[in-house]
Order: structure tokens, then C-alpha cells, then sequence
């Protein structure tokens, strides 16, 4: 499993406009403004030749760079700083191992997933979400938002969980035999409710139904969303990186 989800983003994948290059320091792949670049080098004397490579390759202004091993970006990391590179957080990759335990979530919770005609409404709950406002987006962000989920149609499913009507929660996962939840989130109103978890268990329960090899859901390390979903049951880390930033 560690080595299926590490080729979902070092291969690519044409239907989404997803294209990765392979060369000597690792994959790299344009993503609209920015290159991102999965660093593989393992001795830290080799990190200004291979971001040097990197720059030459990308014809975007920032570089992403996942350094996606524990070990190696601890070995890597001063290289990295040294170079102009700015730390960011780490992502783990968690499997449900067994079953959820967990909050049922409000009865009267409704899920339903958008096609096209309602990534507007889906992309305004998950800014409001992850922002932490109740304000409307910017056109401009949202414009941004419903492109990005848009091109990932067609192997990725986006939910909104509705309370009496209302859009409240937002879930997306990537469709498959091994399934990915790469968003949730819930409105500040209606947080403390149950409502992510409730979300996650029918996405979960829906999943082993159709007899999915694994299910799978990231969040920044050690932060308290990857605390939560350790607690009801997804304990196995299959995947892991740490992000740097790099502006040229």
C-alpha cells in the first residue's frame, strides 16, 4: 500500500492534466503557477544541484518540494533551509485499520454528491471551512476552487453534507479500489457535532460495501484532525512528506 499511494504522485494521470517527469533528483510535475518537485536525493551535498536542475526545468516562479521520508528529510532538512527553501508542514497518509469507532453524527445529517452544477456550492463550503469564516470567497478564489475540483472530476467524488437543508460539511475523496480522503471540512457553526466523523464512517461504510482494498484519509502531522482520525481507527501510516517552499 506504502508503494501504491507513493506512485499516485509520481505517476501521472492524463485525465486529470496531471503529468510528472521523472529525472535524477526525483519527479516533478507543473501545477498551474508552481512546480512541485518529489525530492529523492539522499545525501544533503546534493540538494543545490538537484534544486538548481529543478529551477531550470520549471517554467513557473515557486517550487514545492515533498521530501517524502522521514529519515531523509531530517538528513536533508538544513541542506534545504540553506538554499533559500522555507519549511512548511508535513502530511501524513493514514489506512483504517479494523473498524470506526467514533460520534454517529446529528440523524437528521444528509449526504449527497455534486456534479459539475454543484461544485459552486461545494467549493463555497469548503473555503468557508478551512478558512475559518463565515464570509463569502473572493470570486477570484472561488473561480480558482471549482477549476481545480473540476479537472479532478473524473476520478475524484465531491460531497455536502446538508443539515435541514443547509450546506454545513464538505468531503472529497479519489475513487477506486484504494480510496483517498483528501478534504473535509465543516463550517464553524456546526462544528463539535459529530458531522466530519459521521461523514467519514459513510464514506467508510460505503467503501467496504464495494469491497475497496483500503481507505485512506491525510492531514497535517501531528496535528488534531490526524489525532482524531488515529482515534477511531485509521492507525496504519502508509504515506508521509514534508513540504518546503522555495520562491525564485
Amino acid at each position: 500500500m506504502a508503494r501504491e499511494v507513493s506512485g499516485w504522485f509520481t505517476a501521472s494521470a492524463p485525465e486529470i492534466g496531471y503529468e510528472v517527469s521523472e529525472h535524477w533528483y526525483g519527479y516533478q510535475s507543473e501545477l498551474g503557477s508552481e512546480a512541485r518537485v518529489i525530492l529523492r536525493v539522499g545525501e544533503a551535498g546534493q540538494v543545490p544541484a538537484a534544486l538548481a536542475d529543478a529551477g531550470a526545468a520549471s517554467q513557473t516562479g515557486t517550487l514545492t518540494i515533498w521530501v517524502d521520508d522521514r529519515e531523509r528529510a531530517s538528513r536533508l532538512d538544513r541542506a534545504l533551509r540553506l538554499a533559500g527553501c522555507q519549511r512548511g508542514d508535513a502530511t501524513t497518509h493514514l489506512a483504517l485499520v479494523g473498524p470506526m469507532t467514533g460520534r454517529a453524527g446529528p440523524r437528521e445529517l444528509v449526504v449527497e454528491s455534486v456534479d459539475e452544477a454543484g461544485l459552486a456550492e461545494w467549493a463555497t463550503v469548503k473555503l468557508q471551512s478551512f478558512g475559518d469564516t463565515e464570509s463569502a470567497p473572493a470570486p477570484e478564489r472561488l473561480a480558482e476552487e471549482i477549476a481545480v475540483r473540476r479537472d479532478e472530476l473524473p476520478l475524484a467524488e465531491c460531497q455536502l453534507g446538508l443539515l435541514d437543508g443547509e450546506r454545513v460539511a464538505v468531503l472529497a475523496y479519489y475513487r477506486g479500489r484504494d480510496q483517498l480522503v483528501f478534504n473535509l471540512g465543516t463550517r464553524v457553526p456546526f462544528r463539535h457535532r459529530g458531522i466530519g466523523q459521521a461523514m467519514i464512517a459513510r464514506w467508510a461504510e460505503a467503501g467496504m460495501a464495494d469491497r475497496c482494498r483500503s481507505l485512506i484519509i491525510n492531514a497535517t502531522d501531528g496535528g488534531a484532525p490526524a489525532a482524531l482520525y488515529r482515534r477511531i481507527g485509521f492507525t496504519d501510516e502508509i504515506y508521509w512528506y514534508r513540504k518546503y517552499e522555495l520562491a525564485r
